[in-house]
């Protein structure tokens, strides 16, 4: 997959669940030291198993396909990866939350 598509895909999924905060009135957003630590303790494991395997030489990242810039071996996107995707995964979960308190009804 190349770069752009990566970063597309981590945009569509921000995208797609971005407009969930105003939509079911979620504070999560206005929580950042919690959100960040969950996005932390979410992500860490797989950083760190994405930094042992990649050095290990299990895989690797076609320079041809990501950006550049590289932090302790990893692409951008990789890491952003591990961000992005907890923190959608936090909206989605705080969506279903709400929904469910009403009783279903939005």
């Amino acid at each position: 997959m190349s770069h752009a598509a990566y970063l597309a895909m981590l945009a569509f999924c921000l995208a797609g669940t971005l407009p969930l905060v105003p939509a079911f009135r979620l504070t999560v957003l206005r929580q950042p030291r919690r959100l960040l630590l969950t996005i932390a303790l979410a992500g860490t494991p797989f950083l760190v198993w994405d930094l042992y395997a990649t050095h290990a030489g299990h895989w690797w990242f076609d320079a041809a396909q990501t950006l550049p810039p590289r932090v302790a071996g990893l692409p951008l996107e990789e890491i952003a990866f591990f961000v992005v995707i907890p923190l959608v995964s936090v909206l989605t979960y705080e969506a279903v939350g709400a929904v469910r308190a009403r009783g279903g009804r939005q």
